[in-house]
């Protein structure tokens, strides 16, 4: 086995060996038996450190290859692609990156580059890949000197990797359109001539839909929507003011209901995706509240029963970042996340993609983890929909993290177990797939799993026989509930590992009490077949808590 480092933080003393209460019906006393030692080979990344790790099976947010902020994603023959801003060119052309497992990237430069007559030239910000029949659409924004106001338009390119060219042809309504001299789209409804930029598609079925954010620089920017007739051809008659930062609809009459959505004097709504929910059939919104250089700029949503809203954000009288989807939730809750500075910061401009059949988020956040200084970079994280089909985040995340199952070939079969426990409070929570991030949100509030006292036990039935080579145990979110050492785990057949350590290394800040929110206890190791694995948690004098347990299981 790997030898660990040594238990961390000390945040509880361990017991010494405490028999556990409870009826012991489910967990039996071969469960309970004590394994101090084990031959089992494995990795335990809180005794090793993840300075190196399975790349076949996990990866991790280091915020140091993808430097392209507001990025996008499109999946092509197992082939991820990653567009963004290009900082590289200071905006003045697109780079896109690819990767096959999270892990390793390689750079095409310039997939876009305009050329001497083209419509834009500086400005470049946020394209986003769409294949549409047998071709590949980027929409951007741009303009052509610093006179003039953004717009959006078109490219096209018969590979992800282009040359992406300005599209040039007929449009739905059989009109020559050339879009190297002319937008796609230019402000005409505000009657001001305003900028536009951050736009998105949805392809919903047969139908498309685009969205931006609308840059009025005397008041704030606000999303708006309308049909696309064909990749090509807006139907402005259906525009649409869909949603404004601080108010709950677009028929809000007063604003700053929802203050954290306004954290500054210019209020800011952009960087808008859309998605259908595969739970409930709802379109769901979200996008980027507050401005891109602070460590607050977040993503917020709303949610409609059509395409074009009216889209309402969830709210509780009483109730700070009901509406909050992905990052910081600090100052309206009574607590400026002050221990955010360090662990993550800027996490808002987006994309959700999907890797096989699971859910994805791309974002960037900024690289020195404090402030936009250094630049920001591109992360991923894993999306999730609760019972009523409300999407959910796992993260930011900073510790190692499973990579899709359409990569690994694993997937987390923790969550169809019978989970059987003793000295265990709420216990549905084991494998329900949903993490606490935050300390100070009334949807989160009373999620985590209670650890009582002494020795504490968790025993997962899977449905069936799985080859199993992963296992991960999600902390709290909570300094002073973490745990910091897993007592053992039983796989079976004298697989055990033993005395599994947390990662206080890099996932705990000492100076500030806290702990990295998706923090978690990792274990790699080569496939073991088993349809039951045992967890026992030794506890000191206090009760602790944890997150989530997962099983990764070869499919």
């Amino acid at each position: 086995m790997k030898k660990r480092k040594g238990i961390l933080l000390g945040v509880a003393a361990l017991s010494t060996l405490i028999s556990c209460s409870g009826s012991g019906v489910q967990i039996t006393s071969e469960d309970k038996k004590i394994i101090s030692s084990t031959n089992f080979e494995y990795d335990d990344y809180g005794s090793i450190g993840t300075s190196s790790w399975d790349s076949n099976k996990w990866y991790k947010n280091e915020l140091k290859d993808i430097p392209l902020p507001d990025p996008a994603v499109i999946e092509e023959d197992g082939v991820f692609y990653i567009y963004g801003t290009t900082d590289r060119t200071a905006a003045k052309t697109f780079d896109c990156y690819s990767t096959t497992d999270f892990n390793s990237f390689t750079l095409h430069k310039d997939v876009y580059a305009p050329s001497a007559n083209s419509i834009t030239k500086i400005a470049l910000f946020a394209p986003e890949v769409y294949k549409i029949g047998d071709k590949f659409y980027m929409y951007y924004s741009g303009k052509k000197n610093d006179n003039e106001k953004s717009g959006v338009n078109v490219l096209v390119s018969d590979s992800p990797t282009g040359p992406f060219v300005e599209y040039k042809g007929l449009d739905a309504d059989g009109n020559a359109v050339d879009y190297k001299t002319s937008f796609l789209i230019k402000d005409e409804k505000s009657g001001l001539g305003l900028s536009i930029l951050d736009q998105t598609l949805l392809v919903d079925g047969d139908d498309l839909y685009m969205y931006y954010s609308v840059y009025d620089t005397g008041n704030m920017q606000y999303i708006v929507g309308f049909k696309m007739k064909d990749p090509v051809t807006p139907d402005l008659s259906t525009y649409k003011i869909l949603l404004r930062p601080g108010e709950m609809s677009p028929k809000t009459t007063a604003t700053n209901i929802l203050d954290w959505e306004c954290m500054k004097s210019f209020k800011v709504a952009e960087g808008p995706i859309v998605m259908k929910s595969p739970v409930n059939g709802k379109y769901y919104m979200s996008y980027s509240v507050n401005h891109y250089p602070d460590r607050f700029y977040t993503v917020c949503y709303a949610e409609s029963d059509s395409p074009l809203g009216d889209f309402t954000k969830p709210y509780e009288k009483n109730g700070y970042w009901t509406n909050l989807f992905f990052g910081y939730a600090g100052p309206s809750a009574g607590t400026v996340y002050e221990q955010w500075e360090g662990f993550t910061s800027g996490t808002a401009h987006h994309f959700i993609f999907k890797a096989g059949e699971e859910y994805m988020i791309a974002y960037h956040a900024h690289r020195n983890r404090k402030d936009s200084t250094s630049g920001r970079m591109v992360g991923f994280d894993h999306v999730y929909f609760d019972e009523n089909g409300v999407p959910y985040t796992q993260g930011p995340s900073t510790s190692l993290q499973p990579l899709p199952t359409v990569i690994s070939g694993y997937k987390n079969v923790a969550t169809t177990a019978k989970v059987f426990t003793e000295n265990v409070v709420n216990a549905q929570y084991l494998n329900d797939e949903y993490v606490v991030e935050h300390y100070n949100l009334e949807q989160e509030k009373d999620k985590e799993v209670l650890l009582k006292k002494g020795k504490a036990y968790v025993k997962f039935k899977l449905d069936k026989k799985y080859k199993v080579g992963g296992i991960q145990v999600v902390n709290s979110a909570f300094f002073e509930k973490m745990i910091d050492n897993i007592k053992f785990i039983k796989l079976g057949n004298g697989n055990n590992i033993v005395d599994g350590v947390f990662d206080g290394d890099n996932y705990v800040d000492l100076s500030k009490d806290f702990i990295y929110p998706d923090s978690n206890f990792t274990f790699s190791f080569d496939n073991v077949e088993t349809d039951e694995i045992t967890f026992c948690f030794e506890i000191g004098d206090e009760s602790l808590n944890i997150n989530e347990i997962k099983i990764f299981g070869e499919v």
